[in-house]
């Protein structure tokens, strides 16, 4: 954890070194000022008070007293003031760091490859950026500042022992070393736990989001004791680390307590009395009770330091996952070339590729098709067999074993990322719609586009229909993923975004499985508008849908078994005619 520490506090201090030091300053005046008036009170009880008992003159002893009362005052005041400007600096370079350290996060996330997606879950990404980032804000805010007020205090407060008494400071450094190392073996061996507990933490929201997100599915098939009980166990392993994790910090805050009131309070109070009866080390009244007064606030900034480890701690492990988060290598781009809107005539050839998600695990296996431009194909074949693993590649979002993918007979590795799928429209089976009004979800692929454009391609793809019986017709907001709209229109507004971005290319990946047959018949009229002069890619369960498509592609086990059109194909009576007969891929 100690080069977590090290990068984040580089981190904080190269964006906010001003409030970071203008913090630090302050701690170590409000530390000083509050060490510096509990010494003053040795000289204020035997130059000022003690006199007073014997003094004649007691209106001139008064008026020295309230003179020496001045710095007092001016320590008190200074403090103060310090612990104000603290919380403003402090307020400052916190809210700061989240800010910056959310958008590192969120920037570099939308550069992570497809990928990193695939590899880590919902769930472990949100803990990320609540709770591992909530942890860091209550460190920066409160445990830092707080263990550094603590060690000046605790080395301000020892120097002051030992201008007062130097054998019986010795012994009072002994005792807070004594306490210090027990309390950081104790801290050091929670070091699992705090991990645990934020790893629990992250999979207990990731089931929550799962469950809260599938709850038709739940109730249909009877589940809910099941998701009760499996609750139950994930919180049951988040309790016991998160029991783990604090009670280190009980039991050290404990400890220091009581150690605190025993040895700094009940032990100097004798051994001060004896030094002062027997005239040792020039130990008096004053000096008593200031020694008394710092040897039991030594044992605040103690007490303070160890209940702010936990926090720290925690927020170490936070900063860590975080910083491992901000590691990871962006989507690479070695493309160089560009391509402008209307200089691609769609042409694509997949030449012997070859493709594993995972090495050792071949999905594709010595692909080899051309698209001519203009035409529709068809790619059908069992779950697995490779059919969306094609439309991954030719947007790159992963890179091929071997092979070649070509766009216009020039490699698509050559072209930059963001000009290439810039020629490519997609509809997903899984609509991913966004909060917004639906105008803002049409023209999401093309943002400059007129609200009269928009409102064409949803006509395009026949969704004008619905949208226009809507209360607020194509103002009308959509909420999260377009809840507040049936599954089937969300499908047809994906389209329309297709339609709206005019990709040369198209992509449609079960286009229709979500719609009912008379929805779909309207769907699939307006993808036959639309796929005129485009190249497409249609991969479809409804084998229905692809009868009039150019080329038919039947994979299986990531080869190619048939290559030819629908008539071709049903003649040769072969893996294709035995899917037709059964209605669907």
């Amino acid at each position: 954890m100690k080069e977590a520490l090290i990068r984040l506090l580089k981190y904080i201090t190269s964006r906010y070194r001003f409030f970071f030091w203008v913090t630090m300053i302050c701690v170590v005046v409000s530390a000083l000022t509050s060490v510096g008036a509990y010494s003053y009170l040795s000289a204020l009880v035997d130059q000022y008070i003690t006199p007073l008992i014997t003094m004649e003159d007691k209106a001139a002893g008064f008026a020295a007293l309230f003179r020496a009362l001045i710095p007092l005052v001016v320590m008190f005041v200074a403090g103060v003031l310090a612990q104000l400007i603290q919380a403003r600096a402090v307020a400052r370079m916190t809210n700061g760091t989240m800010y910056a350290l959310r958008k590192d996060l969120f920037d570099r996330m939308e550069r992570f490859p497809v990928g990193y997606f695939d590899t880590h879950t919902r769930g472990e990404i949100m803990s990320v950026y609540t709770n591992d980032t909530e942890a860091i804000r209550l460190m920066i805010s409160q445990g830092l500042p707080n263990i550094v007020s603590a060690l000046i205090s605790i080395v301000a407060i020892m120097i002051a022992l030992l201008a007062l008494n130097i054998p019986l400071a010795l012994l009072a450094v002994m005792m807070v070393g004594l306490i210090v190392f027990v309390s950081m073996k104790i801290i050091g061996s929670a070091g699992n736990s705090y991990n645990a507990q934020q790893e629990n933490l992250g999979g207990l929201n990731e089931y929550v989001e799962e469950i809260f997100s599938g709850q038709k599915v739940v109730k249909v098939f009877r589940r809910e004791k099941r998701c009760m009980e499996e609750f139950r166990e994930k919180n049951e392993k988040l309790r016991k680390s998160a029991y783990s994790a604090s009670k280190y910090t009980g039991i050290v805050s404990a400890v220091n307590m009581q150690a605190g009131n025993i040895v700094f309070y009940f032990l100097f109070a004798v051994l001060c009395s004896i030094f002062v009866i027997n005239g040792w080390g020039g130990m008096t009244i004053g000096k008593t009770i200031a020694f008394l007064s710092l040897s039991k606030t030594m044992n605040v900034p103690v007490v303070l330091a160890s209940g702010q480890i936990y926090s720290c701690v925690t927020a170490l492990a936070g900063a860590k996952r975080i910083f491992s988060m901000l590691d990871e290598k962006p989507e690479a781009d070695d493309g160089t070339r560009t391509i402008a809107r209307g200089d691609v005539r769609g042409q694509v050839e997949l030449l012997n590729v070859n493709f594993s998600y995972v090495p050792g695990t071949q999905i594709l296996k010595n692909i080899s098709l051309i698209a001519k431009p203009g035409e529709k194909i068809a790619i059908v074949g069992s779950t697995g067999s490779g059919k969306t693993t094609i439309t991954n590649l030719l947007n790159r979002f992963y890179d091929l074993d071997s092979g070649e993918i070509l766009l216009d007979q020039v490699p698509v590795s050559s072209f930059r990322k963001e000009d290439l799928r810039r020629q490519i429209g997609i509809v997903l089976q899984d609509t991913q719609l966004f909060t917004g009004t639906i105008l803002d979800n049409i023209r999401y692929g093309n943002p400059g586009l007129s609200d009269e454009d928009c409102i064409r391609a949803a006509e395009t793809a026949r969704a004008s229909d619905f949208i226009t019986r809507l209360p607020d017709g194509y103002h009308t907001k959509l909420t999260r993923n377009a809840e507040n709209l049936a599954e089937g229109q969300r499908q047809l507004l994906s389209i329309a975004r297709a339609v709206a971005a005019d990709a040369p290319i198209l992509i449609l990946d079960e286009a229709t499985s979500s719609v009912d047959p008379r929805t779909e018949k309207l769907i699939q009229q307006g993808m036959d508008n639309l796929m005129k002069g485009r190249t497409s890619f249609v991969i479809a369960h409804r084998l229905s849908t692809i009868k009039n498509s150019d080329r038919i592609i039947v994979l299986d086990h990531g080869q190619i078994l048939e290559n030819g059109n629908h008539n071709e194909l049903m003649k040769n009576k072969g893996a294709y005619y035995k899917l037709y007969r059964t209605g669907q891929a």
